[in-house]
């Protein structure tokens, strides 16, 4: 990776951050000519859209520097679009966010420069062994371990970012549209895996005992090893997919590192992550796709999303699904309050077309969950190509739409409340275990001939978000990235943890030992770190933190009735039976054995579930046991944003808090209106419904209409 290891990309990244963002606008605007893609509308009419932008309330602009476009020939390099669209926003006071790095799989833009590719000069993507080793077509993706196409690329990226880091209105360096990492078997790739192989295990004799677990390996030399096509032998296919995310956080750390050394004035660096691969359903978005959210998380200065909620085929879902994707995500930001830029969001027609009650209601959803900036996707139509009057804001000839009208409306909204918006944050009080390694390891064991689908697999963690979402207990995750926070929470659940490290074993028994509050669900630390399995679950010494073992796991078929305080119950997939060692049995099979155990150990209290509780939460709950669990979540001590009773399970009540004040945003995920009585967590002698800047009484039952929000604030809050 040019030399940079990623030990190096990290410390840096770990320096003191400002971040600075405005305070005194709450940053909107839309993405505009020049674009990375497709024919943009004449130059001509550019300073004209920014002052109908200006008129809208907008202040922000998303732009693109492609490299394909600039530097048309080797050597030479066009600027002038760009400049042009820098000089008239500076003219209407607009902020500018440059998007000069890779989109999706490519490094440099979306397409590398013609001069790279008609002279056959950089190595292509291989998918497979078996690909071509030469275009085929005009359109290629072109390696990103090529070491022509990374010099030239870094070439390419430092002569851009020194060319605008003296623009005044330059907002923040968006170093990739979209990141992933495709998986590549072309000679440089494996060259480069061969070589994180190498540094990770030492010596040959260390691959051949770690990877000739499914049949011996005898390899005798490093040019030996290539990288596996399929999940075969589990330990080697968990290293080639750690190695393919790894490269990719490497490379988005080098180029905010190059930002860094390039731009006196230290802007921050952005990416929009796609916001549905955080919940990494379906095979398409499985971690094949080559983005850990945690990891990558940390190569840039502030979290950026790409967050469509109905326009695209992967996004319809439930609120607390979109929930909990924008918790993983805001959740990896080191950003000092973990805030959010959203780069993009869809505005106009595409598979769906979103309403006004719906744009508004997601618009309040992002901002709920810390997001400081929306940007919209589109603002004018693509004049060609495949996004020809699709996703656009306004009509065909750049004058406003009934949609960019009602949008401007909402923006002028947030202006007025930007001081509000700014300065105010979620608060921290449950988080689960969202560890990308789980999903590494998890993946290949689900799939048509297995027990399950790897989607389901997965509901285990959305199941454990949906129950804290039911209960109005905020919620984040925590990954590879932060589990040094783990201790500034109250409640930590345990949902798809099959596998174990001594590492993560020794959190979570501080985490217990030191007052917090622990739920895990069955199957649990069976098998370690590269899928070997222990004689005894929970291991790596967490059978002493539970107060229990089990030495089996038998499937559903075969499973007694859980009896517990609240009724009775049925296990979901997998069930265990647990030895007591010191817990007790708070639910029972049938046949008397301990279901469901809670232990007292240190200060704090962990229970385990014998069987996937909260993937059953999610897919077929059971009232006994849902039951059960929302009590022991209550009884953590982490505390819920707002009880709410009535209709009300369509309701999810946010709370942010901070130098700004207080505010509650208050949304109805449901499209059917809802009645039901709300109590915030908070008491105010006033509060102010701030879409209409009139005083709001919120004890009493109030009806709202489908997708509706209340945003309330507060100045003078009395905190219960």
């Amino acid at each position: 990776m040019r030399g940079k290891r990623a030990s190096d990309c990290l410390a840096m990244l770990h320096f003191p951050l400002s971040n600075e963002l405005p305070q005194d606008v709450f940053l909107f605007g839309a993405s505009c000519a020049p674009y990375a893609k497709g024919k943009d509308w004449p130059i001509e009419e550019w300073e004209q859209d920014l002052k109908t932008m200006k008129g809208l309330h907008f202040n922000t602009v998303r732009i693109f520097a492609a490299w394909d476009r600039i530097e048309g020939e080797e050597g030479v390099f066009d600027y002038s679009k760009q400049d042009h669209l820098f000089d008239v926003a500076e003219k209407q006071g607009m902020r500018v966010i440059l998007n000069f790095g890779g989109l999706f799989a490519n490094l440099g833009g979306l397409y590398p420069p013609r001069y790279l590719v008609d002279a056959n000069r950089c190595q292509i993507r291989m998918p497979s062994p078996s690909s071509p080793t030469e275009r085929t077509s005009p359109q290629i993706s072109i390696c990103p371990d090529e070491p022509l196409y990374r010099r030239k690329a870094f070439e390419y990226m430092e002569r851009t970012v020194r060319r605008y880091a003296e623009r005044s209105n330059l907002l923040a360096w968006m170093i990739w549209n979209e990141p992933a990492s495709p998986m590549c078997y072309c000679p440089h790739s494996q060259a480069n895996f061969r070589a994180w192989v190498k540094a990770k295990y030492g010596n040959i004799e260390a691959v051949n005992e770690a990877w000739g677990t499914e049949y011996p390996l005898a390899y005798r030399d490093w040019e030996q090893i290539l990288a596996p096509t399929g999940a075969g032998v589990l330990s080697m296919w968990y290293d080639w997919v750690r190695f393919n995310h790894q490269r990719l956080y490497d490379t988005m750390s080098e180029i905010t590192e190059l930002t860094r050394r390039c731009d006196p004035q230290q802007r921050p660096t952005t990416a929009n992550l796609v916001y549905h691969l955080a919940g990494m359903e379906g095979e398409s978005s499985s971690p094949r796709y080559g983005l850990d959210v945690g990891r990558v998380g940390q190569s840039m200065t502030v979290m950026g999303v790409s967050c469509y909620t109905i326009e695209h085929l992967h996004d319809l879902g439930p609120g607390y699904l979109t929930a909990y994707k924008l918790s993983r995500l805001r959740s990896a930001s080191i950003d000092e309050k973990r805030r959010m830029l959203v780069l993009e969001t869809g505005v106009g027609p595409n598979l769906r077309m979103i309403t006004q009650p719906q744009r508004l209601q997601t618009f309040w959803h992002l901002i709920a969950h810390n997001t400081k900036s929306i940007l919209l996707w589109n603002y004018r139509s693509r004049l060609s190509d495949t996004q020809v009057a699709l996703f656009h804001l306004m009509r065909y000839d750049g004058s406003p739409s009934e949609r960019a009208l009602y949008m401007g409306e909402f923006s002028a909204m947030l202006q007025r409340n930007a001081a509000l918006l700014n300065r105010v944050y979620p608060g921290r009080e449950a988080a689960i275990l969202t560890l990308e390694d789980q999903q590494i390891q998890l993946e290949p064991l689900a799939g048509p001939h297995r027990p399950l689908p790897y989607q389901e697999v997965h509901d285990s963690r959305v199941g454990a978000y949906k129950l804290l979402w039911d209960l109005q207990i905020p919620a984040d995750c925590i990954a590879e990235n932060n589990l040094d926070e783990m201790g500034q929470y109250k409640l930590l659940l345990l949902p798809m943890c099959e596998n174990m490290t001594p590492d993560v074993a020794a959190r979570i028994r501080r985490f217990v030992e030191e007052g917090g509050t622990v739920i895990a669900e069955s199957p649990f630390a069976f098998r370690d770190a590269q899928g070997g399995l222990q004689y005894a679950a929970p291991a790596f010494g967490l059978e002493e933190v539970f107060g229990c073992r089990t030495r089996d796991r038998e499937g559903w078929e075969t499973s007694p009735v859980i009896h517990g305080p609240d009724g009775d119950s049925k296990a979901y997939f997998f069930w265990s039976e647990y030895e007591l060692l010191g817990g007790e049995a708070v639910a029972s099979f049938a046949k008397g054995t301990a279901a469901v155990v809670k232990h007292r150990y240190g200060r704090g209290t962990a229970i385990l579930a014998g069987t996937e509780v909260f993937r059953q939460y999610e897919r077929r709950p059971q009232e006994a046991m849902s039951a059960l669990l929302k009590r022991e979540a209550l009884a953590s001590g982490a505390q819920p944003t707002a009880t709410v009773s009535g209709d009300g399970d369509s309701i999810e009540v946010s709370r942010l808090s901070g130098e700004g004040g207080l505010l509650y945003v208050i949304t109805n995920h449901s499209e059917k209106a809802c009645t039901c009585r709300i109590k915030l967590r908070d008491q105010a002698s006033t509060w102010t419904e701030i879409q209409s800047g009139e005083p709001f009484a919120i004890d009493q039952e109030i009806t709202l209409q489908g997708k509706q929000v209340i945003a309330l604030s507060s100045t003078t809050p009395s905190y219960s």
